[in-house]
Order: C-alpha cells, then sequence, then structure tokens
C-alpha cells in the first residue's frame, strides 16, 4: 500500500530520521500548499509507520515549543 504523509517543510529532518530509525524507505514529492510537501511510504504495516507519524508529530511539536 502507498501512504502520502503531507507534512510542512520544516519538519522534513524529523520525519526522514524517524522513517530511517523505523526501516521505511519514502519519497518525497511536491506540496499540497506553499511550504508543505510530500513524504509517500510503501508498506503493509500502517500500525508501525502510524506510531512513526505521531511520534514524528510529537517532536516537531516540541522542538516548535521550545
Amino acid at each position: 500500500m502507498r501512504v502520502g504523509i503531507a507534512i510542512d517543510e520544516w519538519k522534513l529532518s524529523i520525519f526522514e530520521r524517524k522513517l530511517q530509525q523505523a526501516g521505511f524507505a519514502y519519497e518525497k514529492g511536491g506540496g499540497l500548499m506553499p511550504d508543505t510537501l510530500m513524504l509517500y511510504v510503501d508498506t503493509d504495516n500502517l500500525h508501525t509507520l502510524e506510531s512513526v507519524v505521531r511520534f514524528a508529530n510529537m517532536e516537531a511539536a516540541w522542538s516548535k515549543a521550545t
């Protein structure tokens, strides 16, 4: 299954690190809005991918708050 993850460009380094640590390969694509981009992941393990995305978003929110 191919999953698209829309993110703000400033979150890219966090998402790249988290996806790589979890063993997911991804492709970058154009965003839906200015300063955004898409990450495309091919996986059958949606549960693990969902956890990775959740933790990446939490880290991004934490880094923005500090």
